[in-house]
């Protein structure tokens, strides 16, 4: 005793399965969030130097910059060096000559806060940490507060702009 003829079946299977394959798909991709998280990932990949790291490798990395930031991205670090707006490929010639005077370098962050303001825009405070070695042996640890803007670009995270953030001291 069949209950339900097979095109029945079939017919209410199909969408079944195509509800399903678009809910998974919803539940597995890529929030803005974790989007903008990869992308600071990526800078601090891109900005750390590891001690004897080659020159292919520097330049594979440096490379990545239009990956990472805005076609134009203003930046002011409080320092006359690190202050201005740049191109990617000026950010890339910027931190070949910072990397040039580093042994080494670690850079990290922590206590990440995203604000998202749908379609493009999106901000993001955190606190980043320099650990590096100059290639005189002395040494350079650095903590600050920093505020990061982002515009989507192809769908693509991009940093706009990134600033020491103020603190009001006590």
């Amino acid at each position: 005793m069949n209950i339900l003829p097979k095109k029945w079946f079939y017919l209410i299977l199909i969408p079944i399965l195509a509800l399903g394959g678009v809910s998974l798909w919803y539940l597995l991709r890529d929030s803005d969030e974790v989007q903008i998280r990869k992308t600071l990932d990526m800078l601090c990949d891109l900005a750390s130097k590891r001690e004897n790291e080659k020159n292919a490798m520097a330049m594979l990395k440096l490379n990545s910059t239009d990956k990472v930031f805005a076609p134009e991205c203003s930046i002011d670090f409080r320092h006359e060096m690190f202050t201005g707006t740049y191109t990617p490929e000026e950010l890339r010639s910027l931190l070949a000559r910072s990397r040039g005077i580093l042994r080494n370098c670690t850079i990290s962050i922590r206590d990440l806060t995203v604000s998202v303001e749908p379609p493009d825009k999106a901000s993001a405070v955190f606190t980043g940490l320099l650990n590096a070695t100059m290639n005189d042996g002395s040494r350079v640890d650095e903590v600050r507060e920093l505020f990061c803007t982002f515009r989507k670009i192809d769908d693509h995270w991009l940093i706009d702009s990134m600033s020491v953030r103020d603190i009001l001291e006590k």
